[in-house]
This record gives C-alpha cells, structure tokens and sequence, in this order.
C-alpha cells in the first residue's frame, strides 16, 4: 500500500519546469529501525530512480535537475577527472601516495591543495564575483576597467598550459578553445541551447578579457557559470571538485603503488637536476 508521504514524495521527484518554482522536500532526514528518510524521502523510493547526479540536487536544492542540468552536470564532473600529474593537487597526492600512505591520507592531500585561491579554489571566488557583478549592475566593461584600475586579478581565467595558442574552432574564439575542457563544454552548452545568464556572462568577459591580455577562459570560470545556472551556491562549489576529480586521485594512488617507495625524496633538494621540471607520468623519461 503506497503512503501519502510516498505519494508525495514521487511527484515531488518530477522536475520542476524551468518557469516554475522548484519543489522542495520539507521532510526529515533520520534513521530509526528499518527505515531511512532523506528530506522526508524513503531512501527505497531514491535508490534506482535518481541517478547520483539526481541525488547531488536533491541533496543540495530540495529537488531533481531538469535534463539539461542533469546532462551538462555529469558532463562537467567527466571534465575534472583528468589533468595528468601537471597541477599541486595531482602531484601531491602522488608524493602521499608514494610513503605509502593510505588512500584516505592521499583524498585528503588532493582535497587540501585544491582548496587554495590560485588552484581549484578560484571556483567559489569566480562564483562570488559573478554575483556580486549581477547585483550591482555594472556593465562587463565597467567591471574589468575597475578591477585593472584595482590591480585585481578576474578569477576564473588564464592558465599556466593552456593559453590559445592555436587556431579557434568555427564560431568561438581562442579565449574559448584554449582550454579542452572549456572547449569541449561550451560545445555542449551551444548544442542544448544552455539558457543560462551567467554562463553568457562568463563568455562575454572572456571575450573582452582576451581581447585585452589574450587571457582565456578556464574551467573554474566556466564552471563559476554553470554552477550558478544550475542554482548552487559559491558555499558548495568545492564539493564538485572533489567528487570530479577523487577517481583521478584514486588511480594515481593505485598506480604509485607499483613504483619505488619514496621516490620523490630527491626533489627536496636543488641539487637533483629535475627540481624545476614538471613531468607527466605517462612520458618515458618521466620514469624514476
């Protein structure tokens, strides 16, 4: 016999349409004997019906993603699972990795690099920023003329391996193509029709702002826009990170297991002629 609150909770889980307000789940998250609710859901109704990325918004926003959110989510966490060994927080965990630590202690060290301002944490920065320039009206040109009078950087844009170097695909520019994963999720955005104001926004001042330096959008700055689309909060943004690239951490972990303990003792020294050098792990001189 199907409950009321079962009753409830199944149409409630139909996503809300785009010029409607969203649902949201009122109900209590608790476990007694036999029975586990999430927002008042029980958790037999969710399993098998919401996908992992289904459960992201219900468990931050109350509700399920349209299908366009759902696409363009699973998409973005796809593109954080790879960066080879060229960013702190790949490297790092490989460092963990190879004392022999734990695959917990190496999460841990991916999570705390990712956190800075110059690395994954420019994220909820670029968030920040896109919010506060949606509220106070300023025009984008406005915007980068103040923050260049400021000395401020724009977060969310410039990378240290990507930088348009080569020629832009038909109807983009190279402020969008520099990046692969920027590339291939504007693609994707322009074939669905994305309806977001902060993604567009996020493209103009790549525009203007590659005009200018010919510093191009990166993932966190397309990302800053996509998030803020799909109706999360700069608070949360981190989480997405993590959840994107620990698969990554996690073969790099398995992966330092077959190599020499220890092997990256040399580099605390400058007399090790490789110091300076990042390397990705697949090239062969790459090998200890």
């Amino acid at each position: 016999m199907t409950t009321a609150l079962e009753t409830s909770a199944a149409s409630c889980l139909e996503a809300a349409p785009a010029n409607t307000p969203r649902p949201e789940f009122s109900g209590p998250s608790l476990v007694r004997d036999g029975e586990i609710l999430a927002r008042g859901v029980p958790i037999g109704d969710l399993i098998g019906s919401l996908s992992f990325v289904d459960m992201l918004f219900f468990q931050l926003q109350s509700r399920r993603p349209t299908a366009l959110e759902r696409r363009m989510m699973d998409a973005y966490l796809v593109s954080l699972c790879e960066h080879g060994v060229t960013s702190p927080s790949t490297h790092g965990p490989r460092v963990t990795a190879s004392v022999r630590a734990p695959f917990a202690a190496t999460a841990i060290s991916f999570i705390a690099t990712a956190m800075g301002p110059y690395h994954f944490g420019a994220l909820p920065l670029a968030m920040q920023e896109l919010l506060e320039l949606d509220a106070s009206g300023e025009s984008v040109q406005a915007f980068l003329d103040r923050r260049a009078a400021e000395g401020q950087r724009i977060w969310g844009y410039g990378h240290r391996f990507h930088k348009s170097t080569g020629e832009p695909e038909p109807n983009r520019s190279l402020q969008e193509d520099a990046d692969p994963r920027v590339r291939f999720l504007i693609r994707l955005a322009d074939e669905i029709g994305w309806p977001g104001r902060h993604t567009a926004r996020v493209r103009e001042i790549g525009r203007l702002l590659h005009s200018r330096k010919r510093i191009p959008i990166n993932i966190d700055g397309l990302a800053a826009g996509l998030l803020l689309d799909m109706g999360f909060t700069p608070d949360s943004a981190l989480l997405f990170v993590m959840i994107g690239r620990l698969p990554n951490i996690a073969r790099l972990h398995v992966e330092e297991q077959d190599e020499n303990a220890n092997r990256f003792t040399a580099l605390a020294t400058r007399e090790d002629p490789g110091f300076d050098r990042t390397v990705d792990r697949d090239l062969p001189e790459a090998r200890p």
